[in-house]
């Protein structure tokens, strides 16, 4: 009897690992067929946020992963990417790509700042983990176009004593984007 369920035991334990293989398998084709088509997707989201905050061409900086700026309000916010601008051969400034903790993970900005340390625009390329009809509206162009000709320095929500208007119930996320924009302006500097 006890070698009888042994065997069974032995005999599940081959099925479960046939199931599981396959499985392994089909994620692994999915996988090889789907990531070209999300690198050229992200691809794309970035080119128009770059177009979308500054009127320039652009080229690449070498950040290093993990690189971080440590706002004056304590907060540390990631720097994605980062991009030399330039319009008709001269300096027209950087754009920097954020990712600022909000109220449900990290809202992924891209901050346009010109060579006066002025933000030329902002572009929320993913806010997909904030809560919906809140903070997701800070991909919206009404919260959006506030920072356009702000000290990228100085950015700050109302209730931090700036001139952002905070989105409805979702002061996190806005004070996310605002510590961003901070943040990138802070970089863009110590590039300039």
């Amino acid at each position: 009897m006890a070698g009888k369920q042994k065997n069974e035991f032995v005999q599940l334990g081959g099925v479960l690992c046939a199931i599981t293989l396959v499985v392994a398998l089909c994620l692994g084709a999915v996988n090889a067929i789907t990531v070209e088509p999300i690198a050229q997707q992200n691809q794309l989201k970035t080119e128009n946020a770059l177009a979308q905050v500054m009127d320039a061409e652009s080229e690449p900086l070498d950040v290093a992963e993990g690189t971080t700026v440590t706002t004056d309000r304590g907060t540390v916010v990631e720097i994605i990417s980062a991009y030399k601008m330039t319009k008709d051969g001269a300096d027209a400034g950087y754009c920097v790509e954020v990712g600022p903790t909000g109220f449900g993970g990290a809202v992924d900005t891209m901050v346009g700042i010109d060579t006066e340390g002025n933000v030329t625009g902002i572009s929320v390329i993913s806010a997909s983990q904030e809560t919906p009809g809140l903070g997701a509206n800070s991909t919206k162009p009404e919260f959006q176009d506030q920072f356009a000709g702000q000290a990228g320095a100085e950015v700050a929500v109302e209730k931090d004593g700036g001139s952002i208007v905070a989105l409805t119930g979702a002061t996190i996320t806005s004070r996310a984007v605002s510590e961003g924009v901070v943040a990138a302006a802070a970089f863009a500097a110590e590039q300039g």
